[in-house]
Parts: structure tokens; sequence; C-alpha cells
């Protein structure tokens, strides 16, 4: 019983020292959740032959950054995808509200989903805006981490 509430709290505070930075980006995400947050630069003045350029939010681009500096963003996120049949985003916001303190890598899995796969396809950063992922892994983080260990900053 001794080594398991060490190993909890071990694992808090690791969470808690990577993510805990991440909060403030909950209200940007409640304000702009269904918005889309890239339009396409096609140039003033350009021939109609040009490849317009996606522009991302500044505030997205930060975020999505946080995350990657967290460590906590795993290439492998497609095996968590096939472990709990992942197949929508309905079943990723499920899942998201469901997980507890011992499945929580769950929510970085389905983060990692957009994060990774939007260095390719930028349309998923915005997508993961959109339909609420991002700012419900966030919640789901924080109220996790509190009922463990107290209030957040």
């Amino acid at each position: 019983m001794e080594n398991e509430n060490i190993y909890r709290q071990e694992k808090i505070e690791k969470y808690r020292q990577a993510v805990s930075g991440l909060f403030r980006y909950i209200p940007w995400l409640e304000q702009k959740m269904g918005e889309k947050l890239v339009h396409n630069y096609s140039g003033d003045n350009v021939p109609d032959k040009s490849i317009p350029i996606p522009v991302y939010d500044s505030t997205l681009l930060g975020f999505v950054k946080d995350m990657q500096r967290t460590g906590l963003v795993d290439r492998n996120y497609v095996y968590v995808y096939s472990r709990y049949r992942i197949r929508s985003e309905k079943d990723e916001l499920l899942l998201i509200n469901q997980v507890e303190l011992k499945e929580i890598e769950v929510i970085f899995a389905i983060m990692a989903k957009y994060v990774i796969g939007g260095m390719t396809k930028g349309r998923l950063w915005s997508m993961a805006v959109e339909n609420g992922v991002f700012l419900q892994g966030l919640k789901r983080l924080r109220e996790i981490l509190e009922i463990w260990d107290g209030p957040l900053a």
C-alpha cells in the first residue's frame, strides 16, 4: 500500500510539472471552440496561379509548441487508438471523459494524434480546437490532478 501511494504521488508530480503551464490555454480554447482557426493567404496582387499558404492563429501555434515541450506527446498514439477501439471524434471525447489517473496517458495519446498529425496536415490543429479535443483533454487532466493532489493554479 505504501509503495502504491509513493508511485501515485510520483506520477501526479510528473504530470503536474509537465502540464501546469498548459492550463492557461483553457479560457482561450473555450472561446474558440467551434471556430476555424486557419485561413489561407494567397498574397496581394499576385497572379491566380500562386499557392495559398495556411495561416494559423498564434495562440494555437503556441499551444502546440507547449504541448511538444511537455515530452508527453508520444508518436505511438496509434496503439492507444487500437487498444481502445477509437474510431471517431465522439469516441475520443467519450474516452477522455472516462479516463482516470492510471490511464492518464490515453489523454496524451489522443492529443498527440492532433499535435503530431498537424505537422503534416495542419488542419488537424484547428480541428482539435473546433471539436473540443484539446479543451476536453486539458480540462480532464486538470480535474484528475486536482482530485489527487488539490487545486491547481
